[in-house]
């Protein structure tokens, strides 16, 4: 098994990496830069700013409703339903909905390039499974390796991307499964950063959290964390639904929230993107408490509405942002008592707490947190607001950002709340 997942590894890393290459190739075509999308949405101008996000839903909407369904709403199984379900990961329906991806990512839409990566990648360990004869069993592993493979070389954190995959889609970690993980997680990250050049996804100092009253505030960070976290869930969930019920073709819906978007990144330009950028100047440069609220609420609309509408992608980076904007505003008042405390570490803390409400799995999210910057010394205060976090959030509502992905008799879904 370990040769197996070391293999599945290495293809993973070259699904990421493939998939990010076509993304800065697209952005070189459309907009003659590599800067970032909110770079390229600030050079806009306003008019054509709001509209390129509805062209890409368009063309997105168009790839999955007439050359993917083909007159069917049978679009094959993301990898979470692969590996929690047992079943497999089409080819076709894969690349389909990567290339949709594609155009709603390059145009500006607010979703997550890391969810095609992540596919991806586990498309790569089902093909080796398929190729290789291996049983059902073997072959729902070899998917997972490709997951955290994927999940690894697309944010740099094998740890991470093992527990990520353990934790939430498998419902559980033990020995046996979590070591060829682990590997393949290892091996994709390794492959990732040699053939890039690529270090920590945030390389930030983030200085440290460990007076009382510093750790008091954390856990108050973690607290209003899990007070939002199901609300943004609650936003999701309830906007996917109703915008599905709508009788109008999908091209339709994802082309007007992409206009959506679009009218909202003329405000901000910043709602373009996974906001991966956003998050990087949070934890670099300082701004005003009145920006960094703007952006926050223009960017959850932005993320419910690309979501919500169908589009393809990931909410892992756009959570992130969420809970970025959290712990600066947070930061920024703990700064008005404790004049010392470190605004970055404030953010992270957020980031941390955010990703544990919404995802209910706060070990994966210190983790995490901690291999995006490289700041173990922030750990104890990442586990405090991350536990504070998840504890509050799964009791307001018991199912996670990804419950839809996975059944519902999955450990994940049934373990009762028997920490309370």
């Amino acid at each position: 098994m370990l040769c197996l997942a070391a293999v599945v590894g290495i293809l993973g890393a070259l699904a990421v990496l493939a998939f990010h290459q076509l993304l800065l190739a697209l952005e070189a075509v459309l907009y003659g830069s590599r800067h970032g999308l909110v770079a390229d949405a600030a050079r806009l101008p306003p008019v054509i700013r709001a509209v390129v996000p509805a062209l890409g839903g368009l063309v997105a909407g168009l790839v999955l409703q007439y050359v993917l369904w083909r007159g069917n709403n049978e679009t094959g199984a993301d990898y979470m339903e692969a590996i929690a379900a047992g079943s497999t990961i089409p080819l076709r329906s894969s690349l389909l909905k990567s290339a949709a991806s594609a155009a709603t990512v390059v145009s500006g839409g607010s979703i997550g390039r890391e969810g095609s990566m992540v596919q991806l990648a586990a498309l790569s360990g089902g093909l080796l499974g398929k190729v290789m004869h291996l049983s059902a069993v073997e072959g729902r592993f070899a998917v997972a390796c490709g997951a955290a493979a994927g999940l690894a070389g697309a944010y740099n954190t094998p740890i991470a991307g093992a527990l990520f995959v353990a934790e939430i889609v498998l419902g559980g970690i033990s020995v046996i499964s979590f070591g060829p993980l682990l590997l393949a997680a290892a091996i994709a990250d390794s492959v990732v950063r040699n053939v890039s050049g690529v270090g920590p996804i945030f390389a930030a100092s983030p200085g440290v959290l460990q007076s009382l009253p510093e750790l008091l505030l954390v856990v108050a960070v973690g607290l209003a964390a899990g007070l939002l976290g199901p609300v943004f869930i609650v936003a999701l969930n309830y906007t996917h639904r109703n915008l599905a019920q709508l009788r109008m073709p999908l091209w339709l819906k994802m082309g007007l929230a992409g206009w959506a978007v679009g009218g909202l990144s003329v405000i901000r330009p910043e709602v373009w993107g996974n906001g991966y950028a956003v998050v990087n100047s949070l934890l670099h440069e300082s701004w005003l408490w009145q920006s960094v609220l703007l952006i926050l609420v223009l960017k959850v609309i932005a993320t419910v509405l690309t979501s919500g509408s169908g589009a393809v992608g990931g909410v892992f980076t756009p959570t992130l942002f969420v809970g970025a904007a959290l712990g600066t505003l947070a930061g920024g008042v703990a700064q008005l008592a404790l004049p010392g405390a470190s605004m970055t570490a404030f953010t992270l803390a957020g980031m941390s707490a955010f990703l544990a409400a919404v995802t209910h799995a706060p070990l994966t999210a210190v983790v995490m947190i901690s291999e995006m910057t490289s700041g173990y010394g922030l750990v104890p205060a990442l586990v405090l607001a991350s536990l504070a976090g998840y504890y509050v959030s799964s009791v307001i509502h018991p199912g996670s950002i990804y419950a839809r992905s996975i059944p519902q008799n999955h450990p994940t879904q049934t373990r009762p709340m028997t920490h309370l």
